[in-house]
């Protein structure tokens, strides 16, 4: 670029964060001198016979030197340097006489005693493309027939440059790795002592191992003693586990292959835990060395064991949630006079099933306590009295009980008791031994609902549900009585087994 076609531009401000980023990455600002550097300034100014050659920098404010020949080692605002077009233009820049150039009139190498009035640069270009600085040589007087030949020469220069600075980077790099690997070591050495994860190292070629960690609380408190070698390990492991160990330490040898194993060791009290092992292989010193570290997780075996448990519990339960879903919506949408019904009947029994799952979820997943479920629908119709001893109910059962009381409930907030601002419901219960088995009496007793107390003509889906949920999921009677207080409805089924509370 020469002094007839220059125009000064500012980088994008992401451009220059990204390009300021970079520059840090490298750590060469306010860097002490460095011979690698020196030497390059020295031949430039040698193959230009130039009396001024320098290697500089420019960060957000100023263009910094590195190395200088025949110039103050001062630093240059970065308005008035010579070379802040380079970072745009990315190209050689030539000032063949600088006291034709008015905006660098402020420049202190111009000024000064150097009394600059030459000046070529070739811009410092990161791999990802950015200017850093600029490799340049400068003249006390003008020159006028700089060929493309020396352009190209300086633009050679100036990759030199670069790669001496990323050799430079990779070493800084490298020393900070060590450093920071050095840390790594003693905080893991530090973790494994405090945790309940043991460590290994072991000689393919003698067998010997050398432990690490919190080995003993893993492999036996005479682990120190009794376990030093591959053999004396193996000969605790349990005995249909010992080939899989012995095939994950033979793969690990291969190139790209892991040491990683799940077994069981049997300790000399006859305790049996679970051990996970993760390793690798590498060459310590010349020698073959398989390295790694060994977890107790008989505790997580275990809690596995009753996830799975649980898990295929847990399917059971929303097949017959899924199944109960659909029969409820299928049949209450044949019952239903209207869209408007039809979504409040299904509101109504999908919260009776909400009321008997959150009652499970509360204990075991299995059982679910009666008295809780009753206290729930208490709150929903707080005109609703109970008494009774708790006992627990599967299931199905809890789920059968919530649909039939949600829908004595709802007929007589629709038709019954609670249609009336005075009128109650009370539900009581006792538990009675018949013939060696536990009998629930439950009896649903309404007061203070509509005087003229009649017989329904017809029945719904509600009467066949409480019906089906009565007789063939809780194996029971029921009996209904409209009396002139209101309606008598008698429940009786009988208690699981070891359910009484």
């Amino acid at each position: 670029m020469s002094a007839g076609n220059r125009v000064r531009r500012e980088l994008h401000p992401s451009i220059e964060t990204e390009r300021l980023a970079t520059l840090s990455s490298y750590q060469i600002m306010d860097s002490a001198p460095e011979e690698a550097f020196d030497r390059i300034t020295r031949l430039v100014a040698d193959i230009f016979s130039a009396p001024m050659a320098s290697i500089a920098f420019f960060d957000d404010s100023r263009e910094w030197f590195k190395s200088v020949v025949g110039l103050p080692p001062v630093h240059i605002d970065r308005r008035v340097s010579l070379c802040t077009e380079l970072i745009e233009g990315r190209e050689p820049l030539v000032i063949e006489d600088i006291e034709k150039e008015q905006q660098f009139s402020d420049n202190p190498l111009v000024t000064g005693d150097t009394s600059l009035r030459f000046y070529a640069g070739a811009p410092l270009i990161a791999p990802s493309g950015l200017v850093l600085g600029a490799l340049s040589i400068g003249d006390t007087v003008p020159r006028f027939r700089i060929s493309k030949n020396q352009l190209n020469q300086l633009r050679s220069l100036a990759d030199i440059v670069m790669s001496e600075m990323e050799l430079r980077r990779e070493i800084i790099l490298r020393e900070q790795a060590q450093k920071n690997a050095a840390i790594a070591r003693s905080n893991l050495d530090l973790t494994l002592a405090l945790s309940d994860v043991g460590s290994f190292r072991i000689d393919l070629e003698t067998g010997l191992i050398d432990w690490g960690g919190a080995y003993m609380k893993i492999w036996g408190e005479d682990a120190g003693e009794a376990i030093t070698e591959v053999e004396s390990a193996l000969a605790r492991v349990h005995p249909d586990d010992q080939e899989a160990v012995r095939q994950a330490m033979g793969l690990a040898v291969a190139p790209g292959e892991k040491f990683q194993t799940r077994f069981r060791i049997i300790l000399p009290s006859g305790e049996i835990r679970w051990v996970e092992g993760y390793g690798d292989y590498l060459e310590a010193n010349g020698r073959p060395t398989l390295t790694g570290i060994n977890k107790d997780i008989t505790h997580s075996v275990d809690q596995q064991e009753q996830l799975r448990l649980h898990t295929r519990e847990l399917h059971h339960r929303l097949r017959n949630l899924f199944a109960t879903l659909q029969s409820i919506m299928s049949l209450t949408k044949n019952s239903a006079t209207s869209i408007d019904d039809y979504i409040e009947r299904i509101k109504s029994r999908l919260s009776a099933l909400n009321r008997a799952q959150q009652i499970l979820l509360d204990t075991n997943f299995v059982t679910g306590s009666f008295a809780a479920l009753v206290r729930d629908l208490c709150q929903t119709y707080p005109r609703v009295r109970w008494s009774g001893p708790d006992f627990s109910l599967s299931e199905n059962a809890m789920v059968s009980i919530s649909l039939v009381l949600n829908e004595l409930a709802t007929n007589a907030v629709k038709y019954g008791a609670l249609t009336s601002g005075k009128g109650l419901v009370k539900i009581d219960w006792a538990i009675e031994e018949e013939n060696g088995q536990d009998i629930v009496h439950l009896t649903w007793t309404e007061r203070g609902g509509p005087t003229a107390a009649t017989v329904p003509s017809t029945f719904g889906f509600g009467s066949s549900l409480i019906d089906h949920s009565i007789t063939r999921n809780l194996r029971g009677e029921i009996t209904r009585d409209w009396t002139a207080d209101g309606l008598l409805c008698t429940v009786v089924f009988p208690v699981p087994e070891d359910q009484v509370r």
